[in-house]
């Protein structure tokens, strides 16, 4: 019989469903509220509740049953010592869903899914924190004169760069053959000229020579 063994497969195989799940309880207890297809966030939410219900006695066979959901110990001590404390007045109750409506691409149903109690994170403005980091670092201001063994820097190197000629442009394959077709050109020509010069040795005249 299968009584109260509802599950929603989330067309989905087995394994790939529960790590789905279990990736999902993790990002709920590193953000304390997550985003997701409203499915999802149920079925996360039947996984997340009995974990927290588990987190309220602190022993190590609740520690070792939680390692076998999350698999990582920093969230293990996590859930232990500080989403636990949050609902020591509570029993039930521990995650909340919020429906967001219909997704643009497919029409899904979104939803978020949060803790109903969470930690207060404290976020400073950006102007404070500069200004803490300019007292923590001030500027020291040197004397005339000081650091004179050290040698002041040589910009020469940098006008010797621009100084320096640019390399011309590479010539194409076409171009070399142009030229090397015109070097051949050149030595048959002078080649010709040879040649008729010692032709013309032969019908001079015995007077002439």
């Amino acid at each position: 019989m299968r009584h109260r063994k509802r599950r929603t497969r989330l067309s989905m195989m087995g394994a790939r469903r529960n790590a789905t799940l279990k990736n999902m309880v993790k990002s709920l207890i590193i953000h304390q509220r997550i985003e997701t297809i409203l499915a999802r966030a149920k079925e996360a939410r039947r996984v997340a509740e009995p974990l927290i219900t588990l987190s309220k006695t602190d022993t190590v066979a609740a520690r070792q049953k939680a390692f076998s959901v999350l698999t990582d110990r920093d969230l293990v001590s996590k859930l232990f010592k500080e989403i636990a404390p949050l609902f020591k007045n509570r029993t039930s109750g521990y995650t909340r869903i919020i429906p967001l409506g219909f997704r643009r691409g497919d029409g899904a149903t979104m939803a978020i899914l949060e803790l109903t109690e969470k930690t207060i994170v404290e976020k400073k403005p950006k102007k404070e924190k500069k200004a803490k980091a300019a007292e923590a670092k001030p500027e020291i201001a040197k004397e005339p004169g000081a650091g004179s063994h050290e040698e002041p820097r040589k910009p020469a190197a940098k006008e010797a760069r621009k100084e320096e000629p640019k390399p011309k442009h590479r010539p194409t394959l076409e171009e070399e053959k142009r030229h090397e077709k015109g070097k051949s050109e050149e030595k048959k020509m002078s080649d010709q000229k040879g040649f008729m010069k010692n032709i013309r040795g032969l019908f001079r005249k015995r007077g002439d020579r």
